[in-house]
Parts: structure tokens; sequence; C-alpha cells
């Protein structure tokens, strides 16, 4: 009878550690919103439907709308299979729009998809009660669509409503006309006063033509079929250049209006790829296939459960440069297309019309991959904080410049312990039983494990302060033989500098810390002795779960303090919006080394680029998989540092915030 029960408890017992495991394995299919990693495949008995609005017919907008079924493709919702994709068109009505926005909100779709500002405003007014979560992209400024984005707070949206801002690169393109003729001095623009998103590009071309003292000629078009008239008005004013924008009225009519410009000798330019096959002289945009993919696997995060209300409604960049010298042959003396330009071309069309692309897959062969199998690269973040979504913005920046092809010669996954340190072990158990061929830690609790577990593969690591704490080596150069990555060390003694010099009255500075993470225990001791150095006094309060943060920062708040200076942690990551309540509450003045701290409610935030550290972290990948001993390669710190600041989150405080202080900052 015993050896019965002890045969029935021991057949429970594995059961519970094979249905734990599965939990674990499941994990990266239920993570971060940018990962090229596909979710676990959706049952195909689970019919989904999706409504997609695009404003008009136009190349990139049909590549958007590819991308964006691609990315859904990578979360496991297929057409055909489990989902179906109705897309409408108003081409270019904008009454025709709204009508449509109405159908889709009314429509009983589980999802809503759009394309271009025009089509987000339509859905955004039609969809106002948030009955159907809905998902945009190829939108220049989300922030400034009227649709409830906060411009300073990219958290604060309707709960149902997220996306991407792409706002085209317009600074650049006229520095480059500038470099492509130095007597530049007069461009044309047309553009339709009704898009908002062209009303936000030209204020930026505004700008950047008074910085380089150009004369920008503009002239107003509400409809397609007046824009080479349009454009011919201006050739008759003087023009040297024709720029186009990301006007969609404009762009319909693209190929008339180049035709008056060629007519003239004179050259377009856009920021709007492929426009070079139509005959500009180089475009300097995005990837808009590249950009409605990452908002397709948002919108199949969204599907798979992850609420709107949680994603950050932040800028996404994909840049291209495409070059055409067969337009070149028959512009007005002046213009050259620079070598150092070209280098940076992915697309040149020649002299005789031939195109010559440049693929990831021809590089140099110093940088290709030259183990010859495709890696399996496991993400391993503690959580999903917006420092950890900056790094793996920076990644996926990186990657997309690669020479490395992701499917060839990577695969990524994704895994996250939603800030729960129990189940982090086993995450990275998981990816080892996977078959991960390298593991890449966000987070310092990510890398203790990491350097507990993993003996055999390399570990490279980001989102880090300081990876001696966790064993992983004594020195930046003297390191375990299998480990190396990017250091997120924050700039303290920097940013007390910045706070001493604009602020020398705040003696008393005030923090929240958690004693269960080794990182935040390490910057307490560091600040507590800068501060002591400068005789400054440094109050402290612990909090060691996210339930205990609202407590802890009300009761730092009513400490007899000047500021509350918050370290950056992953507990204060997760849950800055607590500090602000309190901060705001007592009118206490709020600073912070997390550089992405503005954007939930801080006044100032001085620290480590997080983007740009994720960039240096694929960077050491890179080298790892092109065959360098990871031991042999150093730690490094991310050297870019940020400054930002917020007019009106100091004004909630009741903080000025000096000029001086303003003309050193990023404003946001």
């Amino acid at each position: 009878m015993f050896g019965f029960l002890r045969r029935l408890l021991l057949g429970l017992v594995l059961m519970a550690a094979a249905s734990a495991l599965l939990l674990y394995s499941d994990l990266g299919s239920r993570t971060a919103k940018r990962s090229a990693a596909a979710r676990m495949p959706v049952p195909a008995s689970r019919q989904i439907r999706v409504a997609y609005l695009q404003h008009a017919s136009q190349g990139i907008l049909d590549d958007g709308r590819k991308g964006m079924i691609m990315g859904l493709a990578e979360r496991g919702w297929e057409q055909g299979r489990n989902l179906t994709f109705k897309a409408f068109n108003a081409e270019g009505d904008v009454a025709v729009s709204q009508t449509i926005a109405k159908e889709m909100a009314s429509g009983g779709y589980d999802l809503l998809l759009t394309s271009t500002t025009v089509s987000l405003q339509a859905v955004a007014n039609a969809n106002r009660a948030g009955k159907t979560p809905h998902v945009f992209a190829l939108v220049s400024d989300p922030y400034g669509a009227g649709v409830g984005i906060n411009r300073d707070n990219h958290l604060d949206h309707p709960a149902h409503l997220a996306g991407y801002g792409t706002m085209q690169p317009v600074a650049l393109a006229f520095r480059t006309a500038r470099e492509c003729n130095a007597s530049l001095r007069r461009v044309g623009v047309l553009w339709n006063p009704a898009e908002g998103n062209s009303l936000a590009q030209v204020k930026v071309a505004r700008t950047v033509c008074a910085e380089l003292g150009i004369e920008l000629l503009e002239t107003s078009v509400d409809s397609s079929a007046g824009a080479a008239e349009a454009a011919g008005a201006l050739v008759a004013r003087g023009i040297e250049a024709l720029w186009i924008g990301g006007d969609v009225t404009v762009l319909t009519a693209v190929d008339p209006v180049i035709a008056v410009a060629r007519k003239a000798r004179i050259p377009t330019f856009s920021v709007i790829p492929p426009n070079v096959r139509r005959g500009t002289l180089f475009d300097i945009g995005a990837d808009y296939t590249e950009i409605g993919r990452q908002a397709g696997l948002m919108a199949g995060d969204v599907l798979n459960g992850r609420k709107p209300a949680t994603i950050a409604i932040d800028n996404l960049d994909a840049d291209m440069v495409m070059l055409n010298r067969r337009t070149l042959v028959d512009l007005k003396p002046g213009w050259t297309l620079p070598d150092a330009l070209a280098a940076r071309a992915g697309l040149v069309i020649d002299a005789q019309g031939r195109e010559q692309i440049r693929p990831a897959a021809a590089a140099p062969v110093g940088q290709q991959n030259r183990t010859g199998k495709k890696w399996k690269l496991a993400y391993i973040l503690f959580n999903e904080t917006p420092p950890a979504e900056e790094t793996l913005a920076g990644m996926g920046a990186a990657w997309r410049r690669s020479a490395l092809v992701a499917g060839r010669d990577y695969e990524i996954t994704v895994r996250s312990a939603q800030g729960d340190l129990a189940l982090l072990s086993g995450i990275i158990d998981a990816a080892l039983t996977d078959g991960a061929d390298l593991i890449v830690p966000l987070s310092t609790p990510a890398l203790q494990l990491a350097v507990q577990k993993v003996k055999q593969i390399p570990v490279v690591f980001a989102l880090v302060s300081n990876p001696m704490i966790v064993g992983a080596g004594r020195s930046y150069t003297d390191h375990l033989p299998n480990v190396t990555g990017i250091a997120m060390l924050a700039p303290y003694s920097e940013a007390l500098d910045f706070v001493q010099r604009h602020f020398p009255e705040y003696r008393r500075l005030g923090t929240v810390f958690c004693p269960a993470e080794s990182n935040s225990v390490f910057l307490l001791e560091a600040l507590q002795a800068e501060c002591k150095r400068r005789e400054l006094t440094l109050v402290s309060v612990a909090a060691n779960t996210a339930s205990d943060l609202p407590d802890a920062a009300l009761a730092l708040a009513s400490r007899p303090i000047d500021a509350v200076f918050q370290l950056g942690d992953n507990l204060s990551a997760s849950g800055f919006t607590a500090i602000t309540r309190a901060a705001r509450q007592s009118q206490k003045p709020l600073f912070s080394l997390n550089s992405t701290a503005v954007g939930l409610g801080a006044a100032l935030a001085v620290g480590r680029d997080f983007h740009d550290g994720g960039e240096a972290a694929v960077a050491l990948i890179e080298r790892v998989i092109r065959g360098e001993d990871p031991g042999h390669i150093p730690f490094a710190v991310s050297p870019k540092v940020m400054k930002s600041a917020s007019v009106a989150n100091a004004a909630a405080l009741r903080l000025t915030l000096p000029p001086a202080l303003l003309r050193e900052v990023v404003a946001k």
C-alpha cells in the first residue's frame, strides 16, 4: 500500500515538474514586442478578424500592409488558417475614410489596423469608445494627430490604442541635398495643409532650411489633380530643387510632379523610398515593409494578450538611402552624388539606369558568419521595463543594419520573467534545453543567474549596471572566459554635477532602492559615497516588491528632502509612475538616473542611452558569431549619456527649469 502511495506521489511530482518546464519554455511566446522571433503557433480553430485601412493606393502603404501581415504571421496569426484580414482603401478621400472607419469600428472585428495619419485619425475617432484594440503605423507624428497621445509621456494614450510613429528624416534629407550641391539656396515643396503628417514634416523643413540658409518656397495643394500645376508654379519662382515629403496627396501624383522638375533640369529628393525608381535624385527614409512588420508583431502581441495600455507609443526608425545616378546626368551643373553618400546606399541606379542592390549577404569576408551555422540567440528579460524596451529597440536597429541575415545566420527568441525572480532560473533552463547557442541576459538578475548556470556557450549581456558585482569578472578585461557584454553604469557623478550646477540650493536628496537587487544596492552605496564627498545628504527608503513601491515612494516624499533623485533599478523602472505620483502629491522635484524616466513623469533625467547600449551589445554578438572568443572581448560601458527634461512635468511639480538647463538638454 505504502509502495503504491510512494509511486503515485512520485508520478504527481514528475507531472508537476514537466508542467513547470512547459510553462517556462512557453514564456518566450508571450514576451517582448520587438523580437524577430515568432510566438508559439496559435490553434487554427481560433478564427480572428482583423480590419485594415490605408488612405490611398501607394507603394509604401502597400509595403506597410505586407509587412503587417508578415508580422502577424510571425506571431502565429496566418491568413487562411486562423486569421481573416479585411483590407480597406479610402483612395485619398477623407470622407470615404471616415465612412470606412465607422464600418470598421462597428463591424465586430477583433483588431483594427491603420497606416497613415489620416487613417489613424478616422479610425481613432470612430473607435473613441475603445471597444476594439487599434494598432497603427506609417504615421509621421502620432503625438500631433489629435487622438490623445501624450508627446511627453508615451505611455499616456487611450488604453485601446498602440502603434509606432515614424517621423521621416527631413533634416537629414536637406543636409544631404546641400552636400550634393554646396550652392543650393532655394528649395520648393508642395503639401496639403489638411494632412497633419505633412504639416509636421514641413515644420521640420522650415527649421533646418533656416539653419542652412536655404529659402523654402511652399505651395499648398488640396488634391492630387493640381499637384503638377503647382510644381510648375514653384519652378517658375526659381527653385533649384524640389523636395517631396510624406504628403499622401502629393505622393499620389509623384510621377507628374517629378516630370515637371525633370523638364526644368532640377532634381527632386524625397524622404519616401523607393522614389528613385521614379526619378528622384536620392531618397532618405524608412523601410516601410520593416515598419509594417514591427507593427504586425505588436498587433500579434495584442491578439496574444498584451494590453495596448502597457505599450509606449514611440518612434521607430528603419532608415535607408537610395541614389539615382541616371537622374544626375540630366541636371543643371553643380549637382553631385558624393562617394560617402553612395557608400551608405542600399540601392544605386547607375548612369545607364541599371539597379545595383547591396544586400547584407554581400558583406566583406571579415564581417561574415564564418561558423556556417544558424545561431540560436536567447534573449533573457527580467522585466519588460522602458529601459528594456529601449535596449531591444537598439538591438533591433543594429540587426537591421547588420551584414548577418536573420533566418540564415541567426534566429532570436525572447523570454521574460515578468519581474518574477522565481521564474528567471527556469527561463534560462528552458533556453538551454531548447538548444540556445548564445545567451543574452538583459538585466543584472538575468546575468547573475546566467553566470551560475551557463558554462559551455557564450553569454553577451546588456542592461547591466556593474557585471563584476554578480561574479562575471574581476575587471572589465579580467572576466569569465565565456562572458562579455555592455555595462550601463549610471552616470551618477555627472548627474549630480548637473543638478548642483542648476539647483545649488538642493542639499538633501532622496531615493527608493530595492534590497533584493544587487545592482540597486551597489548604486545606492556608490551614490551615498558621492553625496558624502559633495557634502550632500542622501535619504533612502527600501522597497522589495512592486506592491511596496507606492508606500515607499510616499514615505520618501514625506521626508524633509529637497528633491527625489531616483537611482535606476528594475523595480523603479517598472513602477516609476508610483514615484511620479508621490512626488507630485508632495510637490517635490523629481530627477532620475534612468534616461527613459522623463516619459514617465520625471522633470529631469540624466542617464545612459539604452538604445545605444542595445546597438553596442549587438556589435559584440556579431563578433562572437564571426568567431571571436568572448573571453578576449573586454566588457565595455555604453558611452552615450542622455540629458532630457520636460517643462510640463516640471510644472506639475511646481518646478521651474532654468533656461541654462534647457539649453543643455533634449526637451520633451
